[in-house]
C-alpha cells in the first residue's frame, strides 16, 4: 500500500476538482482530519498516510466513482478520500467543536477545510479512547507528536495545560495510556 506525500494528495485533489467540473458537480466538502492534516501542518514528514479522512457525511456514488478514477489514474488507494471516520460513533459530532481552517490551496469545486491543532488532537484522543476502526499505533504516535508540537512533553505538562485538559476529562482511556508512557 502506497503512502502518500502532501504533494500526492494535492495532485489528487486538483484532478478530482477537474473531474467535478467535467461532471458539473457544483462542490463537495472535505473537512480533513488524520494523516493528511498531520502532513499539512508538517507534523508528519513525507508519505505517512494513504488517505484523506473527511469528517463529513458520505459522498454520493458519482463522487465516489470520481475518487476511484483519480486513485486509479495516479496509482494511489481507490479510497484515498473517504468519510469512514465520520461513521464511527460520536465522531461526526466532533466537527461542531473544531475550528476549521482554510488551507492555502484553491479549488473550484472542493471546499477543503482542515482541523485546527486542538481539534485534530481531540479526534486522535477520541480514536485512542474508543479504539477507532482498529486500535492503531499510528493514532498513539500522532497524539504524542501533536502534544509535542504544542510543547507538551510529559503527563505533568499535560496536567498543567488548560487548553488540552479535555483529554483527561473526556478521554480517560487515552489519558491513562499517556500516563503510562515514561518518555514521550
Amino acid at each position: 500500500m502506497k503512502r502518500n506525500s502532501l504533494n500526492d494528495f494535492i495532485a489528487a485533489l486538483n484532478m478530482l476538482d477537474g473531474l467535478l467540473e467535467r461532471e458539473q458537480i457544483s462542490s463537495i466538502d472535505i473537512y480533513a482530519i488524520g494523516g493528511f492534516a498531520m502532513l499539512y501542518y508538517g507534523i508528519r514528514k513525507d508519505g505517512y498516510t494513504i488517505d484523506i479522512d473527511s469528517l463529513t457525511k458520505g459522498y454520493d456514488d458519482k463522487v465516489l466513482g470520481l475518487v476511484k478514477e483519480v486513485g486509479k489514474e495516479l496509482g494511489i488507494d481507490s479510497e484515498w478520500l473517504n468519510t469512514d471516520c465520520a461513521e464511527l460513533e460520536g465522531f461526526l459530532g466532533l466537527s461542531e467543536g473544531i475550528s476549521w481552517k482554510n488551507i492555502s490551496y484553491e479549488f473550484k469545486h472542493i471546499n477543503l477545510k482542515i482541523a485546527d491543532i486542538k481539534g485534530l488532537m481531540g479526534t486522535k484522543a477520541k480514536a485512542i479512547h474508543d479504539g477507532g476502526l482498529v486500535p492503531r499505533s499510528t493514532d498513539k504516535k500522532d497524539l504524542i507528536a501533536l502534544l509535542k508540537y504544542v510543547g507538551i512533553d510529559s503527563i505533568s505538562t499535560l496536567d498543567k495545560s488548560s487548553d488540552y485538559g479535555f483529554i483527561k476529562q473526556e478521554y480517560t482511556r487515552c489519558y491513562n495510556y499517556l500516563n503510562q508512557i515514561i518518555t514521550w
